[in-house]
């Protein structure tokens, strides 16, 4: 008996923790329908609660460690990084361990439980938003992600798309042991939903999207720099590249697209060395770097110059100005009060005002510091400047309104609907996620981005220094992509020109946001903690 459990363990964690759309799509749907549910079919054999509890504690740490696998690539992470794959995947197991004590022994799975233990992992989930910086990764709800099912997220978000998944498997589970037609059909009914209702919902504003106003022209930059090669770090000087040689490279990328009529042109998070106005440029320089590139230009597209350098902000308004379109540009900014920011800059052409975003969410180490006592840790890695929180989302108005996010910040549901709640009909974010490359992480990222699109009903935009850039409609659809690394197994530098329509509608999430699910969860499990101390549920 227990090694027919153990086997079930081992097929469940199979189409678990591969069912993502990074690593087998095609196991997305059963890791959402049957997934868990063969995993507590195997341990409901355990009459003792601290059983389960450590068999699931292990089995889906043994999951997480896998999707979070791209944690071991330590090169410009250092070791440390490994104890933190461990912890986090520790921590997420210890949460599925205490779910799985409510797996009944020999008892029927009724459905006050069913949907307890639903609303439950949602909570979890949900809580993890919380804790440091918080913790966004793979939620259950990311088996879902495919073009029909994903569109489910446009009521309650991915959080309800977790809450469908456990409630999934756990009348799936309730199927396998009690057996009948009636209990086959439940689960399969309750399974299908998400698939039947994003059938609908896709279809109706595919067609209306065909019939909105005419496409948008982005210019997406990825510029495929290394951390090395981008900044001076300790022991690896001789990688650096000129930020002159990196500006170069920039205009490179851009030039074959500069007779099309852009709209918009994106380049990511901290797209070159140095803050937006510290002055190291010469602008003789700089004007004969646009002229080896563009051609003759006009000479009126450089900006006034009052001293003997110019900044960051002269090759960007140089940018705007030559191919007159608008620029989010991600770039360090510091203040004369000595506060500095991971911020995004947005540029119009011929325009002497600029506007900023500064990033919320901050990463442990990379960005700011719970502790000074870390301080030569992080400096062995070419870290030596550390971030203060932005207060809040903005909008740019460029030819639609847009808000944007950075990196990470992608991942949290609540923060990019600050931005569409202030009217923005496009999100674009600009990431780095060049110090873990040739890892799953920019792909695991991306599938997250998609959410964003589906949950607000707002085409997205991301520009990425080692992808995957690209383009997403507000039905979660891929227009254009560029992934991290070319056919040679290269990280791939270059440009995406994508056209994408400007269609935008009002979802349900967007009106209540996480709150819609998290009132529903908090009635369920409150009504199923009472319904257990009183009949024994």
């Amino acid at each position: 008996m227990r090694a027919a459990a153990f086997l079930q363990g081992l097929i469940a964690f199979l189409i678990v923790a591969f069912g993502q759309p990074s690593f087998a799509p095609i196991l997305g749907p059963l890791a959402a329908a049957i997934g868990y549910a063969i995993f507590w079919r195997a341990i409901r054999i355990f009459p003792f609660k601290m059983q389960k509890f450590w068999r699931g504690t292990l089995w889906y740490a043994s999951v997480s460690l896998l999707q979070l696998s791209w944690m071991t690539s330590i090169e410009y992470q250092g070791i440390y990084i490994l104890f933190v794959w461990v912890a986090i995947s520790l921590w997420v197991g210890l949460q599925f361990g205490l779910l799985s004590i409510l797996i009944p022994y020999n008892r029927p799975l009724r459905l006050p439980r069913i949907l307890g233990m639903a609303a439950i992992w949602t909570l979890l989930e949900w809580s993890r938003y919380h804790f440091v910086c918080g913790y966004s990764w793979n939620p259950s709800g990311l088996a879902l992600s495919n073009p029909i099912a994903i569109q489910f997220a446009s009521l309650f978000g991915i959080l309800g798309l977790s809450f469908w998944v456990i409630l999934s498997n756990l009348m799936g589970l309730r199927a396998l042991t009690r057996k009948g037609i009636v209990h086959y059909a439940a689960w399969l009914g309750i399974a299908a939903i998400p698939y039947f209702f994003g059938w609908g919902h896709f279809h109706y504003h595919a067609k209306k999207m065909e019939a909105s106003g005419p496409a948008l022209n982005c210019l997406l930059v990825q510029t495929g720099v290394l951390p090395p090669e981008k900044i001076p770090i300790q022991g690896k000087i001789r990688s650096f590249i000129s930020p002159y040689e990196q500006w170069k490279n920039i205009l490179l990328h851009i030039e074959p697209h500069r007779n099309q009529k852009l709209d918009l042109i994106v380049l990511p998070e901290a797209a070159v060395p140095f803050s937006l106005n510290t002055e190291i440029y010469n602008p003789d320089l700089v004007n004969e770097i646009f002229t080896q590139v563009l051609g003759e230009v006009n000479q009126e597209i450089f900006p006034k110059v009052e001293g003997e350098r110019v900044s960051n902000s002269y090759w960007a308004k140089s940018l705007a100005n030559a191919l007159y379109s608008d620029v989010i540009i991600g770039l360090d900014h510091r203040e004369e009060s000595g506060s500095s920011y991971n911020s995004a800059f947005f540029i119009r052409p011929y325009s002497s005002s600029l506007e900023r975003y500064d990033k919320q969410i901050l990463m442990p180490l990379a960005e700011y510091l719970p502790s000074k006592y870390l301080i030569p840790l992080v400096k062995a890695y070419g870290i030596t400047d550390f971030f203060t929180h932005g207060s809040g989302a903005c909008l740019f108005e460029g030819r639609v309104p847009m808000s944007t996010s950075i990196c990470y910040e992608e991942l949290f549901p609540a923060k990019v609907r600050e931005g569409r709640l202030l009217g923005a009909q496009l999100l674009v974010n600009v990431t780095n996620d060049g110090w873990y490359p040739f890892s799953r992480l920019s792909s695991q990222h991306f599938e997250h981005a998609r959410f964003r699109s589906v949950e607000n009903g707002v085409p997205l935009v991301r520009a990425c220094n080692t992808g995957v850039t690209a383009a997403v409609d507000s039905l979660g659809r891929i227009v254009g992509k560029l992934e991290e690394k070319n056919d040679q197994g290269q990280i791939r530098r270059g440009a995406l020109l994508a056209q994408i329509f400007p269609y935008d509608y009002f979802t349900l999430f967007a009106i209540w946001g996480n709150s819609g699910i998290l009132s529903i969860c908090f009635a369920l499990a409150t009504l199923f903690i009472l319904l257990k101390k009183g009949f024994g549920w």
